[in-house]
């Protein structure tokens, strides 16, 4: 008798629930900004908020915040009971992508990229350091792509903003930089002590400044 009136009072508070509306499904947590970011958040959640659509623009930004609420993956894999919703990120049009943080990009076991920039051709890093703090590999390459990796190589550029991060969770002890590497700017390696970076470059190119890899020790030359 107890389990059966147990019961009961669950079904009644779920019905409940749904009628004053604290139920609530995926789309109702779905958002649009007024420069034309799609996104989800649910306020219930210690999750943050997943980037579901992109504006059509040419020089794209992926926002750290969108309506004080971080970013934590780009393009999302909604899954319920007998249903699947894909929100895949294609940025057709998007020829130079800004990244100024860490976030998740799904991969569907290697079949489906959840994120595709198909034309970019400038990729910009702010604070690469701060990009990459939960890689956990020995090696950090400068990547050139963002979720999709099978399209043309990109110039990519790592930028130095006046924000303060920590450092402490930083694994790799080498960090590799290929030739697409155009730019980098003073200090983007500062704060880093027992990391060497390896590059094919047999001398620094024009566009990376003095200062640009901080106390590391450089590999010139080396094939990659």
């Amino acid at each position: 008798m107890k389990k059966i009136l147990a019961i009961f009072l669950i079904v009644a508070s779920m019905t409940l629930f749904t009628a004053c509306g604290v139920i609530k499904h995926f789309d109702d947590w779905c958002k649009i900004t007024n420069d034309g970011f799609e996104y989800y958040y649910n306020e219930y959640s210690d999750k943050g908020a997943y980037i579901l659509k992109i504006p059509d623009v040419e020089e794209l930004v992926i926002p750290e915040y969108i309506d004080g609420k971080k970013v934590v993956e780009l393009g999302h894999m909604d899954m319920g009971i007998g249903y699947k919703n894909d929100y895949i990120i294609t940025g057709t049009n998007t020829k130079t992508l800004t990244v100024q943080h860490e976030f998740d990009i799904r991969n569907n076991y290697g079949i489906e990229f959840y994120a595709n920039f198909p034309n970019l051709t400038d990729l910009i890093f702010v604070d690469f350091l701060y990009c990459n703090l939960s890689c956990t590999e020995n090696d950090l390459t400068v990547p050139y792509y963002i979720g999709n990796p099978n399209y043309a190589i990109p110039n990519v550029e790592l930028r130095k903003s006046e924000r303060e991060y920590s450092l402490d969770n930083f694994i790799p002890k080498v960090i590799v930089i290929p030739e697409y590497v155009k730019v980098i700017e003073t200090d983007v390696f500062a704060g880093l002590n027992g990391v060497t970076i390896k590059t094919s470059y047999e001398t620094a190119p024009e566009g990376w400044q003095d200062g640009w890899n901080g106390n590391c020790i450089v590999e010139w030359g080396v094939e990659i």
